[in-house]
């Protein structure tokens, strides 16, 4: 999948997650209105159960599932490893909460002290992939993760890291098991193996001072990776996607 195709499928995907996630009550109460089902006592619920508890998660889960299935795609066509496909699926996994929570703001409720409290590292990591993975690699755009050897160590290992540390500190995973493949019993192995895991990561500390720090890491790892190995390149690469296409050579 070309860069330009993943865009348009990321944009597509957060589209539909903005309608279901904000306007879809709106479409709820027009059906229920069109309906005449307030003709009628108790007729109205049905309608608003299926359409809140079963067709506006649907929607949500069709936004997550395209974003899951573009990344790795994307990832795989630049020539990334599965692993990288596996963190960025730890990643949505342990972050999924969080955007939710960023469209309840539509009501006015969601203060600023409310999202810094509840954003999770990895959806910084989330976004920081996302974001340089979209980069036009096919268009001599670079290579993934550049050409320094010590460099692609360094986005790894924080890459590493960050997988990690939501594996110990998303509940979602310790839940996973007992929900799909029925094993309460690895779930409970799990979840009494996540504080384990964090304060192995964390050294003992209570605050995520090293995962920021990991991402920071991370994300200056992959803005550097940009930079070709002639600095003359340089100014070629960012004022390619200004020129037309015969005028490249």
């Amino acid at each position: 999948m070309f860069a330009g195709r993943y865009l348009w499928w990321m944009l597509i995907a957060m589209a539909i997650f903005l309608f279901f996630a904000i306007c879809f009550d709106y479409v709820t109460w027009a059906v229920v209105a069109m309906s005449g089902c307030a003709r009628i006592a108790g007729s109205c619920g049905p309608i608003i159960l299926t359409m809140t508890g079963t067709v506006k998660p649907a929607g949500v889960y069709l936004a997550g599932g395209i974003i899951l299935a573009v990344t790795v795609a994307r990832t795989r066509y630049i020539g990334l490893g599965w692993a990288w496909g596996l963190s960025a699926f730890i990643w949505f996994v342990a972050s999924a909460p969080f955007p939710l929570l960023l469209a309840s703001g539509w009501t006015g409720q969601l203060k600023a002290e409310t999202v810094l409290e509840s954003l999770p590292v990895a959806f910084l990591f989330l976004v920081a992939f996302c974001a340089y993975i979209g980069w036009s690699f096919e268009d001599g755009g670079g290579k993934p993760l550049g050409p320094w050897r010590p460099l692609r160590a360094a986005i790894q290992a924080c890459a590493a890291y960050g997988a990690l540390i939501a594996v110990a500190q998303a509940p979602a995973f310790a839940a996973l098991p007992g929900r799909l493949l029925g094993q309460p019993s690895l779930s409970a192995w799990l979840e009494a193996l996540q504080p384990r895991l964090r304060d192995l990561l964390t050294f003992g500390t209570d605050g995520n001072g090293l995962a920021y720090l990991a991402c920071g890491v991370f994300a200056s790892g992959l803005m550097l990776s940009l930079v070709p190995q002639n600095i003359v390149q340089l100014g070629a690469r960012f004022l390619a996607p200004f020129m037309l296409r015969g005028s490249r050579h």
